[in-house]
């Protein structure tokens, strides 16, 4: 009777263990999703673009939101907004022929499309700068906007 008991309380213990460490993984689920989604491999090409204002339908994103650039549907760079001053920067990197996995990143000339991972809102919207700047390895252009309507 007492081994019966036992198996009945490891059982529910079990299954009340499982229950906790699946709800603190929904948690974290969230956040790995948009590091999964904005992940990018470092390359010694690399340009630095600042943006001014980066604004959600009139209001600016806070430091939990995130900001990433792509070329076509390949991630090239990406950062949480958590900066403290008026610009902030995001690195987009380029292909560098020694590293293969940075195939497929940006070349000289190239427009980088962005972004936003809103996390207040668990969405990701695609964003408009107010200025295109063709992507140079080593250039630090500052763009006042990048916005989503």
């Amino acid at each position: 009777m007492k081994f019966i008991f036992i198996m009945i309380f490891i059982l529910f213990s079990c299954n009340e263990l499982n229950q906790s460490n699946q709800d603190n993984s929904n948690e974290q689920d969230s956040s790995n999703l948009v590091e999964d989604f904005f992940a990018y491999n470092i390359s010694n090409q690399v340009a630095f673009y600042f943006f001014n204002n980066v604004i959600i339908e009139g209001i600016p994103i806070d430091t939990t939101d995130w900001v990433a650039a792509f070329k076509n549907n390949i991630c090239v760079g990406s950062q949480q907004w958590n900066c403290s001053s008026n610009a902030c920067e995001i690195p987009i990197y380029g292909q560098y022929s020694l590293n293969q996995e940075t195939q497929g990143y940006m070349l000289s000339g190239e427009l980088p499309s962005f972004q936003i991972y809103d996390s207040s809102e668990d969405l990701y919207y695609v964003a408009i700068p107010s200025s295109q700047i063709p992507w140079q390895d080593g250039i630090y252009p500052t763009i006042d906007s990048l916005v989503v309507q």
